[in-house]
C-alpha cells in the first residue's frame, strides 16, 4: 500500500515537473525574441529552438533520461539568472522621452525638471520642450483621473492623473514604457523586461493634446476624484519620490507589476486608496472607472458606461495655442465636456 501510494505521488510530482518546465521553456522561449539584443531572425530562431531543446531534453525516452533533464534545468537556469538579472540600459530614446523628470521639495515648494510642455499640431511632428516648473503644494486643489480608451475593447486604455492647483495648471502623470528611435510600443513586450518605466510629468496642454491632436484624435475621458486635499498631497508627493527613484536606477515597464494603471496604484496611499491585490481591475486599464466608482473616488451615481459617456470629448477640441495659457485651455477642455455644457444648459434657478 505504502509503495503504491510513493509511485502515485511520484508520478504526480513528475507531472507537476514536466508541466513547469514546458511553461518555463514556452516563457524563456518568448524571452528570447523580446528581449535578447539579437537581430530579428536569430531571435525569432532562438524564440523556437530553446523551448524545442529543452523538451526534448526533457521527455525524450531512452538512456541518459536523467542527465538530459539536468541539462535542461540547467538551460533553464542559466537564462532565468540573466533575465532576472539584467537592468535597463541607456539607449538613444525617442525624442517626446529624452529626459527623465526629477523633482525637488523644499517645504510646500516643489521643482520639477524636465517637465515636458511639448507642442503638438495635428499632422505634423510633434515638437519637445523641456522646462522646469514649481508648484505651491499648498495651493494643490485636487485631481482628475484621465482615461484615454483604445477601441471598443472594454478592458484597452491607458490610465492617467491630472493634479490640479489653484492658479490653474496642472500636473499630468503619465506611466508609460520608454522607446529607443525605432520601436514601438508593445503590450507583450511589457511581459519580458524589453523597455524601462518612463514615468512621464507634463502639462495637460502637452499630454492631454497630445491625444486629441492626432488624426483621428482619440478619446479622452476627465473624471474629477474625490478626496481631501492632505490625501491628494500625500499622494502627489509619493508619485515625486517614486520619478526620483527612477531617474537614480531605472527599472522595466511590466503589464501586469508596473503598468500606466498599476504602478498609479502601488504608489497610492491609504488614505488615497486601498485596492486588494486580488482585484482584477487594478491589472486592468479599462476597468479603472469602475473601480475608483466602487472605492468613492469618482461620483458612482451613474453606471460606468454613462459616466464615459458625459465626461469624454475628441472631436472639436480647439488647440491650445489658441488661448494665453495652460490653464484657460484646461478651464475650456472642461467646459466642453457633456456633463459641463448640460449643467451650462440649465435654467439659473437650477445651477
Amino acid at each position: 500500500m505504502v509503495t503504491a501510494v510513493a509511485r502515485a505521488i511520484r508520478r504526480a510530482l513528475g507531472v507537476v515537473a514536466g508541466v513547469v518546465v514546458v511553461a518555463a521553456s514556452l516563457y524563456f522561449g518568448l524571452a528570447i525574441h523580446y528581449w535578447i539584443a539579437w537581430p530579428a531572425d536569430v531571435r525569432q530562431v532562438g524564440s523556437f529552438a530553446f523551448p524545442l531543446a529543452v523538451i526534448a531534453l526533457w521527455f525524450a525516452p531512452g538512456l541518459g533520461r536523467d542527465i538530459r533533464r539536468v541539462l535542461a534545468l540547467a538551460a533553464i537556469a542559466t537564462l532565468g539568472i540573466a533575465f532576472f538579472s539584467t537592468e535597463p540600459i541607456e539607449q538613444d530614446w525617442v525624442a517626446l522621452q529624452q529626459h527623465n523628470p526629477t523633482a525637488t521639495i523644499d517645504g510646500d515648494k516643489v521643482t520639477i525638471r524636465n517637465f515636458r510642455d511639448a507642442l503638438h499640431r495635428p499632422g505634423a511632428e510633434s515638437v519637445p520642450r523641456w522646462t522646469t516648473a514649481t508648484f505651491d503644494l499648498s495651493t494643490l486643489t485636487g485631481a482628475d483621473l484621465i482615461i484615454q480608451p483604445f477601441g471598443d475593447m472594454k478592458a484597452l486604455a491607458h490610465v492617467m492623473l491630472s493634479f490640479g492647483f489653484a492658479d490653474g495648471r496642472h500636473v499630468v502623470v503619465s506611466i508609460e514604457a520608454r522607446q529607443a528611435k525605432g520601436a514601438s510600443f508593445d503590450a507583450v513586450a511589457g511581459f519580458f523586461r524589453r523597455d524601462p518605466i518612463y514615468p512621464e510629468l507634463g502639462s495637460e496642454r502637452d499630454l492631454i493634446w497630445s491625444r486629441l491632436a492626432r488624426t483621428p484624435p482619440d478619446e479622452v475621458q476627465i473624471f474629477p476624484i474625490h478626496r481631501d486635499a492632505a490625501a491628494i498631497r500625500l499622494y502627489f508627493e509619493r508619485i515625486l519620490a517614486f520619478i526620483n527613484r527612477v531617474d537614480a536606477r531605472p527599472i522595466f515597464y511590466s503589464t501586469l507589476r508596473e503598468s500606466c494603471m498599476t504602478t498609479l496604484m502601488n504608489l497610492a496611499p491609504e488614505s488615497f486608496a486601498e485596492v486588494p491585490w486580488h482585484d482584477i481591475r487594478r491589472w486592468i486599464p479599462g476597468y479603472a472607472l469602475s473601480l475608483f466608482q466602487q472605492l468613492g473616488l469618482v461620483d458612482d451615481g451613474m453606471s460606468p458606461e454613462e459616466m464615459a459617456r458625459t465626461h469624454g470629448v475628441r472631436d472639436g477640441i480647439r488647440s491650445p495655442e489658441a488661448f494665453p495659457t495652460e490653464a484657460a485651455w484646461s478651464g475650456y477642455l472642461r467646459a466642453k465636456l457633456p456633463v459641463s455644457a448640460a449643467r451650462a444648459a440649465l435654467p439659473s434657478s437650477a445651477n
